[in-house]
């Protein structure tokens, strides 16, 4: 039966001798020793959209149609602040980034306070 075929063996791994080993080690440190040195480091400039703070911040407010975005200067409240609008009284509950593509500036996003919050309340 084709199971009970003896296998072929595979031939055996060579390893190179140590001592070849030891040589290719020294002619690898020769050349690193031979290499100039690097160049010094110095502190990489960063790009100027970067190091300049973005002017401003951005609200996101729920609404009854959707969520509003809003542009504000100065730097944003802080987390637990509550911001009078127009449209009502807002609560910061989390600060990140805008979600407008390639807007460096920070946002709020807020929460409706009060009587009239979009919250629903299941009642049985």
């Amino acid at each position: 039966m084709w199971f009970w075929r003896r296998r072929r063996q595979q031939p055996p791994v060579l390893i190179p001798p140590l001592d070849r080993l030891a040589e290719l080690v020294d002619s690898v440190v020769s050349l690193l020793d031979e290499a100039p040195p690097p160049p010094s480091e110095q502190p990489v400039a960063e790009p100027q959209e970067a190091a300049e703070a973005p002017a401003g911040h951005v609200l996101l407010l729920p609404t009854a149609a959707g969520y509003r975005l809003l542009a504000r200067d100065g730097p944003p409240r802080a987390r637990g602040d509550l911001v009078d609008l127009e449209e009502g009284r807002y609560r910061v509950v989390r600060l990140g980034p805008s979600p407008l593509p390639g807007d460096h500036r920070r946002c709020a996003f807020l929460e409706q306070e009060g009587p009239g919050a979009n919250r629903t309340s299941t009642s049985a």
